[in-house]
This record gives C-alpha cells, sequence and structure tokens, in this order.
C-alpha cells in the first residue's frame, strides 16, 4: 500500500480546523471531530509503518538467503 500524504495532510488540516472551530464557537462536538480526524491520521501512519516493517523483514530474509525459516 503506498501511502497517501495528500490524505494524511487533509486529516491534520481537517483536525486543526475543528479544534480551532470548538475553541471559537465553544462547542465540544467539534473536538470530537478533532480527535476522529487525529486518530484516522494515526491510523494511516500504523498501517505505513507495519508495511514498512514487512518490507524489511521480507528483504532481511532475502539478503540472508532465510526465507522461509
Amino acid at each position: 500500500m503506498i501511502f497517501d500524504k495528500r490524505a494524511f495532510d487533509s486529516l491534520l488540516e481537517q483536525a486543526w480546523r475543528h479544534a480551532d472551530q470548538a475553541a471559537t464557537l465553544n462547542d465540544p462536538t467539534l473536538y470530537r471531530e478533532a480527535f476522529t480526524a487525529m486518530c484516522q491520521a494515526v491510523a494511516m501512519l500504523s498501517e505505513e509503518a507495519e508495511d514498512w516493517r514487512e518490507q524489511v523483514a521480507r528483504a532481511t530474509e532475502e539478503y540472508t538467503r532465510t526465507e522461509g525459516i
């Protein structure tokens, strides 16, 4: 899976926007929206980290010729 930086940046911008609006409008529901956007961004990073871990493990196995052990 290719990391979608635009989607990630969009989620971060959305979180900032909701948090700013929540503070300005004193609307706690917007904090929830900001939190949700941040959780989605963190999930994207987590998926990316897992993909990299698998790729490094696979490359290491190929390099050391220990595939499938």
